[in-house]
């Protein structure tokens, strides 16, 4: 028994080592809570399956964090923050994987049915996780959405939840309807009227029988957004990578994807989706706003950032947002090079969108930031001041702003700001809070795909 739990972990191991890495990067540990997960593991007619060995993240060795006992039941305790991925492995039965969301209000209860293994296998479980014709995971249930942050960074989980709600209301350009199959669309509206009524895993299963109905292109995106809103991140990846695969043309497939990338923390691949849809139809804005801001919220620049959004910039010269995000990939650059022309140029971008629109308190704050990277202290503080006066309520601005009068000597203004700042934050981390208990995010099984 307990060699093959030994074969099948590290071939798990194996197969999932890089995909997990990737897929499932280290989530903030700040304002995070243990939670407790409470499982019965049984075979397909029911039974209970004891003595099943149950690890945390599949690398704990030879070792599994705990076994079922003779009913089939385990608990275990889990520390909030970051996502989880359970491996359940036992003898003649094929590995399950359950993907666990980074933080439960309560204790999550898992019923995990194993499917038999091959005959003659040597393994519990294939190795890895394969793309199918049937999806490689099942809707579980729901669970509370609360203090999950992406990387301890408040502006990266703000930026997630604005690509996820954003990509996922996408319509389509071409508004007709060409409605070819009648049952498809029938379980896609009934979808519908299941997640307004408050019943998302009902939602999601009409979803997928759309497709199975009909693989268009508005059945795999209203499958793949209702996965992104309930922050199934796996699931919603390999759902609108399908759909990007049946529907290459469909730009908003290509962005829910890079959102869903997103809200996994691969912002290298998020990016590089959102340069894609913005090449397949480069006079739409909403690809050129997404990537901007990802670039926003990311200290580095990816590679096909500078270009496209150069074209936004080039081929929309009163549009504010983008010579703005254009200048914030020119300042990376330059900080990067410590150029004087590249400084220059982040400085023209930036004048440039104030010269469309002169109330963005953002465009102040990243040139208060340009003149502070070129030790410019009294032309930053100005910046600083005027991006307050343009945006009251720009959180950032308010602490660049206290900093600068800390080093100008004046502490009472400093307090001031510092003060602002503080009842803005308090605010803006009450609205998330908010919004996080009212969203119910999914709870997946990941499951094996069958032998070919």
């Amino acid at each position: 028994m307990r060699n093959t739990r030994v074969i099948g972990l590290r071939a798990l191991g194996i197969s999932l080592g890089i995909a997990l890495a990737a897929v499932l990067p280290s989530l903030a540990q700040e304002h995070s809570q243990p939670f407790l997960v409470q499982g019965k593991v049984v075979e397909p007619s029911g039974g209970p399956v004891p003595g099943a060995a149950v690890f945390l993240d599949c690398d704990n060795g030879d070792t599994p964090n705990t076994t079922t006992n003779g009913t089939g039941n385990f608990e275990l305790k889990v520390t909030g923050g970051k996502k989880h991925v359970l491996c359940v492995l036992a003898q003649g039965f094929r590995a399950q994987l359950i993907e666990l969301p980074p933080h439960s209000a309560g204790n999550i209860q898992l019923t995990v049915s194993l499917k038999i293994a091959p005959t003659g296998s040597t393994e519990v479980h294939d190795s890895g996780i394969q793309f199918s014709d049937s999806p490689n995971f099942t809707v579980a249930g729901v669970t509370d959405w609360s203090n999950v942050g992406l990387h301890g960074s408040d502006v990266n989980v703000k930026t997630s939840e604005a690509l996820t709600k954003e990509a996922a209301a996408l319509k389509p350009p071409d508004k007709t309807s060409n409605v070819t199959n009648k049952d498809a669309e029938a379980h896609r509206l009934l979808g519908d009227e299941k997640e307004k009524s408050g019943d998302p895993v009902a939602a999601e299963r009409e979803y997928e029988t759309a497709v199975k109905f009909d693989p268009s292109e508005e059945n795999y995106f209203a499958w793949g957004a209702e996965l992104l809103l309930h922050r199934a991140g796996l699931a919603a990846v390999e759902v609108l990578t399908r759909g990007a695969a049946a529907h290459p043309n469909s730009q908003r497939i290509v962005e829910a994807l890079g959102a869903a990338f997103y809200a996994n923390g691969q912002f290298a691949e998020s990016a590089q989706q959102m340069c894609r849809a913005a090449d397949l139809l480069p006079s739409i804005a909403e690809p050129y706003l997404f990537l901007g801001r990802i670039e926003q919220a990311a200290s580095d620049m990816f590679p096909c950032s500078e270009q496209e959004l150069q074209r936004f910039a080039n081929e929309q010269p009163r549009n504010a947002k983008a010579a703005f995000y254009y200048g914030l990939v020119l300042i990376k650059k330059a900080k990067q090079s410590q150029r004087d022309a590249d400084f220059q140029r982040a400085e023209e971008a930036f004048r440039n969108a104030l010269a469309v629109d002169p109330s963005v308190g953002e465009v102040y704050l990243q040139l208060g930031m340009l003149y502070n990277a070129g030790g410019k202290k009294e032309a930053a503080l100005q910046e600083f001041e005027k991006a307050v006066r343009a945006t009251p309520d720009l959180t950032a601005a308010h602490y660049q702003l206290s900093l600068a009068y800390r080093r100008a000597g004046e502490a009472a203004k400093a307090d001031e700001e510092m003060k602002k700042y503080e009842v803005l934050h308090r605010a803006e981390e009450a609205a998330l809070e908010k919004g996080r208990k009212e969203m119910k995010q999914f709870v997946t099984i990941l499951r094996q795909s069958s032998p070919k």
